[in-house]
């Protein structure tokens, strides 16, 4: 889960990379917005060290490419793990 956000001019930039971060080896994700800028996305990994790969070396990656350091006020992450009774299928 990653808590964002972001100025508002740069709202469509952010978005155009979020829905690009799944092409990174994540299995699923989505993401909401509210009206004041602030973004909550969430993505399901196959397992913990997939998710830190990403965090460590793809990315700060995909956020110098994009831009989107520059138009991010915040953004703070937390780990969940998911368990089985939470899966609709």
């Amino acid at each position: 889960m990653a808590d964002c956000s972001v100025e508002k001019d740069k709202h469509a930039r952010f978005e155009q990379v979020l829905k690009g971060v799944g092409n990174r080896g994540m299995l699923s994700g989505a993401f909401g917005k509210r009206q004041n800028g602030r973004y909550l996305a969430a993505s399901l990994w196959d397992n913990e060290d997939s998710h830190q790969r990403f965090a460590d070396k793809e990315l700060p990656a995909l956020i110098n490419e994009s831009g989107v350091k520059d138009s991010t006020q915040r953004i703070s992450v937390s780990l969940i793990e998911l368990h089985p009774k939470w899966a609709v299928i």
